[in-house]
């Protein structure tokens, strides 16, 4: 009788984790060497990416939340070039950002942030507020969508 009742908690726990339940996670976190591959990945068709990388971007890290369209990407720029942001995007000072979601290793530190960034804001798609940052010599760009936490 036991092991019955155990087999039947397990297709309970089945059905509910395959229903929507949430045993499976919905943050994605991605890494690719160059905006190639990331383009092939569909990242930039989805969404998660946006239009406007740099084709010689590289050292790509990326992590989104499917449920809250949340996320975070950072990429290297090799010949620090000029970045071509949306034309809405407005300068702003650290202090007027929302705080990343994630914390990833990847993802620098609050001080790095404000000692080495410029920042700016972009029209949000999904999310409360889009922020881009870029490293004031150029080889670094960041952006995050986000909400108010």
């Amino acid at each position: 009788m036991a092991s019955h009742l155990s087999f039947v908690r397990l297709g309970v726990i089945g059905i509910l984790c395959f229903s929507g339940a949430g045993c499976l996670g919905t943050t994605i976190d991605a890494r690719f060497d160059d905006a190639t591959e990331a383009v092939a990945a569909g990242m930039v068709e989805k969404g998660w990416i946006p239009a406007w990388m740099p084709k010689n971007a590289v050292n790509l890290r990326e992590v989104h939340d499917l449920d809250t369209s949340v996320g975070e990407l950072s990429f290297e720029i090799p010949d620090a070039g000029k970045v071509r942001l949306p034309a809405d995007c407005k300068s702003v000072e650290y202090s007027d950002t929302v705080e990343a979601y994630f914390r990833r290793r990847w993802w620098p530190t609050e001080k790095e942030l404000k000692e080495s960034f410029s920042f700016l804001e972009c029209s949000a798609d999904g999310a409360d507020y889009k922020f881009v940052g870029i490293q004031r010599d150029g080889r670094r760009v960041l952006q995050w969508r986000t909400y108010r936490q």
